[in-house]
């Protein structure tokens, strides 16, 4: 859900992105529960759970850092955000192949002749992309795009957490999100009944967004400061509230999804550090697929689920009874391809607009 191209681009970044993008596909295809149903292991049924509950949460860790690496420049130029380019890289880079998505699930549902028929209302509210702020029109249209209501959130808020950082220092602007976060939490928790905007309101995860921003800012000017003890301490605090958070049930969901994000802290880093590694060994096959799922994540994220109803639809429709499952594993491996085919055609065009508005920010370091 971030750039992904550029000169900066970085092998672990990818292979992250493609791990949660395929956590998700793999999820809303119940994978899981095939496997489980034909092979009569039931562990299988467990494995679903990652893309139900982590791969999101991942996906908004790398956000975090991602964001705030590609502005790193302007901190080392000793310089403030440029508001006006920031905000039309980040329209370039995620609205146009959001749109095209919206309208692949309007077309899907079409003609899967599904019963669902969204109101005007329904459609205006998806067009400005606030379905993730509406109870009514949470996860409509298409069950995945609640979460970029929730990124565009993050991109409009993220200058403030720059400018804290700009004006003071990194622990400052970590510190003001955690405030904040604590009292949105406080504030939506307190009481009986959260409603899905309320528990994935971006103020509620905007400490842990942050983290991700706080990796990035400390691997470009502190990298040592990393490897310090205290920085183990806090993670075993982490991995432990995260582990006892998900034995209570339900009640503490709105403070559990906080942890979620920040369980991948440490694995992130350890990617990362592999960095070098990475690149010695970028022509590896299963590296060049992995890297390639990760650089369309952001297209496979958006259409795999239409285009998994149509899978479905056109299999039970076409398909005769035994050769149902063949037609279903074709799918599932076609639809990644169809993603890359989007990155290419739909993605990779504003990427490159979005670069150009960059390149026309003048730094002097």
């Amino acid at each position: 859900m971030a750039d992904k191209t550029g000169p900066q681009k970085i092998i672990a970044i990818d292979l992250l992105r493609a791990f949660a993008a395929l956590g998700v596909f793999y999820y809303h295809n119940h994978a899981g529960s095939t496997i489980a149903k034909y092979t009569g292991l039931s562990f299988f049924r467990v494995t679903d759970a990652f893309g139900a509950t982590f791969a999101v949460p991942l996906f908004f860790l790398i956000s975090g850092y991602c964001i705030h690496a590609s502005n790193i420049k302007y901190l080392k130029a000793n310089r403030s955000l440029p508001l006006k380019e920031y905000y039309i890289r980040r329209f370039l880079r995620i609205y146009p192949a959001y749109f095209i998505a919206l309208f692949v699930a309007l077309a899907v549902n079409y003609f899967t002749l599904n019963n669902y028929r969204p109101t005007n209302n329904d459609l205006l509210i998806h067009l400005f992309a606030l379905q993730g702020f509406t109870t009514p029109y949470f996860n409509t249209i298409n069950l995945v795009l609640w979460t970029i209501s929730i990124e565009i959130a993050f991109y409009i808020i993220y200058p403030l957490f720059y400018y804290i950082r700009f004006k003071y220092n990194l622990n400052s602007a970590l510190a003001f999100t955690f405030v904040i976060s604590c009292i949105s939490i406080f504030y939506y928790g307190y009481g009986n009944g959260v409603s899905l905007p309320q528990r994935f309101c971006v103020f509620n995860l905007w400490f842990a967004w942050c983290c991700g921003a706080f990796l990035a800012d400390k691997k470009a000017f502190n990298p040592g400061d990393l490897k310090k003890t205290v920085y183990l301490y806090f993670y075993l605090i982490i991995l432990i509230s995260c582990i006892c958070l998900h034995y209570i049930p339900n009640k503490l969901n709105i403070l559990s999804d906080q942890f979620n994000i920040l369980f991948w802290t440490a694995p992130m880093l350890l990617i990362l550090s592999r960095e070098n590694w990475l690149r010695q060994k970028q022509n590896l096959w299963l590296i060049k697929i992995a890297a390639a799922i990760g650089l369309s994540s952001y297209s496979l994220y958006l259409l795999h689920e239409p285009l998994i109803s149509l899978k479905n639809f056109l299999v039970h429709k076409y398909f005769t009874t035994s050769f149902q499952l063949a037609g279903v594993v074709i799918g599932i491996f076609i639809i990644p391809v169809i993603a890359w085919v989007s990155y290419l055609y739909v993605e990779e065009p504003f990427i490159h607009k979005k670069h150009r508005v960059a390149a026309k920010v003048p730094i002097k370091i």
